[in-house]
């Protein structure tokens, strides 16, 4: 036994020793590479969130001739017809107008229902969250609105914006504020 020992001893370590050495070399052969961390202010700064959310630019804008931002608190969804019911921090800003159906078949009205709804829904849980206003603006800054009957209009006008997913929705104008029934707090807030 021992002359088999003898003879097999020195194969066994030379295989040992060859495979020991050909693991170890792909990993001396690999270049080695430098653990780069990049310290936490050299990375991509974000801008500080905006509390208007993706809104911040259209609600300075309709503010630049004054007006006031009222934080959305509410939606209510009037699905049957359509409109929505809009509450604020200062009250209820009331129905907004309704919207209609459209399409030239029964399945192009449904489908633009769906679409209605959808938008319904996210308005509303946009307003949940607290990612939606009621902006009330000078009527000389609000693009496209139609005129009213002239002498009975207000100069002020107000338009309910929401943050959908990063994107900033308008939900539903209303045509002439009554600034007598304002919140007084509101109504000195157009004066600012």
């Amino acid at each position: 036994m021992n002359a088999f020992f003898n003879a097999f001893f020195p194969v066994v370590l030379a295989a040992a020793l060859l495979s020991a050495t050909i693991a170890t070399m792909p990993a001396d052969a690999a270049p080695r590479k430098k653990k780069t961390t990049v310290p936490p202010a050299a990375s991509v700064t974000q801008p500080p969130t905006d509390r208007f959310l993706a809104c911040d630019v259209r609600v300075r804008d309709y503010l630049r001739e004054g007006g006031a931002v009222i934080r959305v608190t509410k939606i209510e969804v009037d699905d049957a017809r359509l409109q929505l019911n809009i509450h604020h921090e200062y009250g209820e800003a009331g129905r907004s107008s309704r919207k209609y159906l459209r399409g030239d078949s029964e399945e192009e009205m449904r489908k633009n229902l769906r679409g209605i709804l959808d938008e319904f829904a996210a308005a509303a849980k946009a307003a949940a969250a607290g990612r939606a206003w009621y902006v009330i603006a000078a009527r000389k800054v609000m693009p496209d609105l139609r005129e009213g009957s002239g002498e009975n209009t207000s100069p002020w006008t107000a338009i309910v914006l929401a943050d959908f997913d990063g994107k900033c929705r308008p939900i539903t104008f209303y045509q002439s504020i009554d600034r007598s029934k304002l919140d007084p707090e509101v109504s000195k807030k157009l004066d600012e």
